[in-house]
């Protein structure tokens, strides 16, 4: 049994250095005190983080040949089916946006908070970018902006639901959440969107939800609050 000095664990396989730290470990001190005969036993291995971490990048690779390979496919179909209208270019941009945000939720130690902040921000710029690309429509202000909201709404809930203990830390997602909301209804004010069902829907559905957190979140809500804006 060996014994690691700079984080004081025990080791009770055969490895010579710290499963933690990575340094070379000493023999453990003979007073130590008595343990049960099967206390090794009884304890869970180690994780192999090196291992898991090859196992992420190998499917990474694999997921990357993928895309690439789909794309290529895309482009040919686009060659010859449809000339002249390089809707693959959009697909490329799709693919591209998805695996580099892939590598960013992987390698990132960010909140889950951020991480879904972001994906909904560039989602919306993106959907936006391919709609003014392909006539400038009004597609996505008009339906698929004020679904991604909805759709943020609903990812807000699941991790409130699925962290109980430190639900509040979602605060500040659900009012990007309502602004965005508010900003569709703005739009919508000044002419800009014409479809008045979605952004109203939106707002509902985003200040009831808030509405319903400042009500029964009470005193954690408003530390949450205070501490984001230091008031």
């Amino acid at each position: 049994m060996n014994r690691c000095t700079h984080c004081n664990v025990l080791i009770f396989d055969e490895r010579q250095v710290c499963p933690l730290c990575h340094k070379v470990l000493d023999q453990a001190p003979d007073h130590m005190p008595d343990l049960p005969e099967d206390f090794a036993l009884l304890t869970a291995p180690y994780p192999d983080v090196r291992d898991i971490k090859m196992r992420i990048r190998r499917w990474m690779h694999v997921l990357l040949f993928l895309l690439i390979l789909g794309q290529a496919i895309a482009v040919a179909v686009d060659y010859f089916t449809t000339p002249g209208y390089w809707w693959s270019i959009i697909s490329g941009i799709v693919v591209l946006y998805i695996y580099l945000f892939l590598v960013y939720w992987i390698r990132h130690d960010s909140g889950y908070a951020l991480k879904v902040g972001l994906l909904l921000g560039f989602t919306m710029l993106l959907l936006l970018g391919i709609d003014h690309f392909t006539g400038a429509h009004g597609w996505a202000l008009e339906y698929a902006i004020p679904g991604l909201i909805l759709f943020g709404d609903v990812l807000v809930f699941f991790f409130m639901a699925l962290n109980r203990q430190t639900w509040y830390s979602y605060t500040m997602l659900l009012l990007f959440v309502m602004v965005c909301s508010v900003v569709l209804l703005i739009l919508y004010l000044t002419h800009q969107v014409h479809n008045v069902v979605m952004p109203v829907l939106c707002v509902c559905v985003t200040g009831g939800f808030l509405l319903l957190t400042v009500i029964f979140g009470d005193r954690q809500m408003t530390g949450e609050l205070k501490r984001r804006f230091h008031v």
